[in-house]
């Protein structure tokens, strides 16, 4: 799968993404895990419910490997294709015993620390293939230029084949009162990921990426980000 969302004005580039099939919106909870066992024994049962079996929604438990001073050790991503199934997620665990449930099992687990949503911008190759993932929290100031210049070193690297897997750009449109955006680079394990990085970071459209967006944006957090396990939405 390779599905490319570019999109300058960000209220386009969400329309071509409900147009091409993809997730139209991604929820992220962040959670500081003592129980990395427990949280997955509390998503099972609930996936298992009657409640969980009815959510609208591709539900994945990364580890945030590497994360700076963040409090957070984990996240949990809820993915969904449309806002209308965003909106029926949202009245199911408002509302069912199983959601309660979950939320008294996850408190034994794990403590919440921060949560947003997010609407893809770009989205290039299939993120959900991918091992391992450097994740850069940013503040934009100005959208146009950031995602025109950024969209013109992914396509460079792209072409030169520093990269080969899944990479994207997201706006953070919900929650989160620091980043504005985050972008994230895929890989099918941990020494890939670095090869690319360093390709990339040591090419002359790198150089001339840092020009074009040194006065618009700021890099807030580096973090290396490993899947744990996913619920596909059944």
């Amino acid at each position: 799968m390779k599905t490319t969302t570019l999109g300058i004005f960000f209220l386009l580039a969400v329309n071509n993404v409900l147009a091409q099939g993809q997730h139209a919106l991604h929820t992220f909870y962040f959670f500081d895990v003592t129980s990395p066992a427990g949280v997955v024994a509390a998503m099972d049962k609930f996936r298992a419910s009657s409640c969980g079996s009815q959510m609208p929604a591709d539900i994945g438990l990364m580890a945030e490997t590497i994360n700076g001073s963040a409090s957070s050790t984990h996240f949990i991503i809820a993915s969904y294709e449309s806002m209308a199934d965003f909106s029926e997620g949202q009245k199911l665990v408002q509302s069912c015993a199983d959601a309660a449930t979950f939320l008294q099992d996850m408190s034994s687990a794990a403590t919440p620390v921060t949560e947003y949503a997010i609407i893809p911008a770009i989205e290039v190759g299939d993120w959900t293939q991918d091992s391992v993932f450097m994740k850069f929290d940013i503040k934009v100031s100005d959208e146009e230029v950031f995602a025109s210049a950024w969209s013109e070193l992914m396509d460079a690297s792209v072409e030169n084949g520093s990269i080969s897997d899944s990479y994207g750009l997201n706006r953070i449109f919900l929650g989160n009162s620091d980043a504005s955006h985050f972008v994230y680079i895929g890989a099918q394990d941990f020494e890939s990921l670095v090869a690319q990085d360093t390709a990339i970071q040591g090419s002359s459209d790198f150089a001339r990426y840092l020009r074009k967006v040194g006065g618009v944006r700021e890099i807030l957090n580096t973090s290396l980000i490993t899947p744990v396990t996913s619920w596909p939405r059944q």
